[in-house]
């Protein structure tokens, strides 16, 4: 009889865990959709354009079932802009990590940029977002945005490194600081111009990147000497 009793617990745990894995399962499926849905209305009409109504329409759920995964606009735009920004830091670590040493560093994540941009609806999205933010959600979008460019800023001292360009420590952080400033310009102009005024612009930064950076390697090497 206790033999049989606790399979028959254990069975009803099981079957209980399994229940709660699917109902996990289902609503891991139901967010994605959500978000994939949000970041499209997102992207297109901006915070203040955007419907909860409308976003849980397009998923096929009820506005009120929404909140069962998201507490309110402001939780939801936010999880967008972090799936976002966690996808670019990716790409962005891809470029560097696979750039060739015959280029200029950080020459293939800006080139990469500007060939995605009218492609890519999340980078849209989360270009027009740091650069016109919500302003009751500025401050953690501004410290997320500040992050990414300090990823990138330490990329870039890497590749110098590899580039071959013997360079002191403040040297090299200025020029770290500088390829962001590039990287900064070239997605106001994305955002606020287009892909080809963005292509110009670096083709012009990414000559006097390049020759300022063999000077500076050459005047180190000059005063080691």
């Amino acid at each position: 009889m206790y033999s049989e009793l606790s399979i028959t617990s254990g069975h009803r745990g099981y079957i209980k865990r399994e229940l709660k894995e699917n109902d996990m399962s289902a609503r891991s499926t139901t967010s994605s959709r959500i978000l994939d849905a949000a970041e499209a209305h997102f992207a297109e009409r901006g915070y203040d354009g955007s419907s909860l109504a409308e976003i849980a329409a397009a998923v096929g759920i009820k506005k009120a079932s929404l909140y069962a995964h998201f507490a309110n606009k402001d939780a939801l735009f936010m999880d967008v802009f972090r799936k976002a920004l966690a996808y670019e830091r990716e790409a962005a670590a891809r470029c560097f990590k696979h750039e060739p040493t015959e280029n200029g560093p950080g020459s293939s994540y800006a080139e990469d940029l500007i060939k995605r941009y009218d492609s890519t609806q999340q980078l849209r999205f989360l270009l027009r977002t740091s650069y016109m933010p919500p302003e009751k959600l500025k401050v953690s979008i501004d410290e997320g945005h500040e992050r990414y460019l300090d990823q990138l800023c330490e990329a870039f001292e890497a590749r110098v490194r590899l580039w071959g360009a013997s360079l002191s420590k403040a040297t090299l952080q200025q020029y770290g600081q500088a390829y962001v400033g590039i990287i900064d310009s070239l997605q106001v102009k994305l955002v606020y111009t287009d892909c080809e005024q963005a292509a110009m612009r670096w083709a012009v930064m990414q000559q006097m990147l390049n020759a300022a950076l063999q000077q500076a390697a050459s005047q180190e090497v000059s005063h080691e000497r």
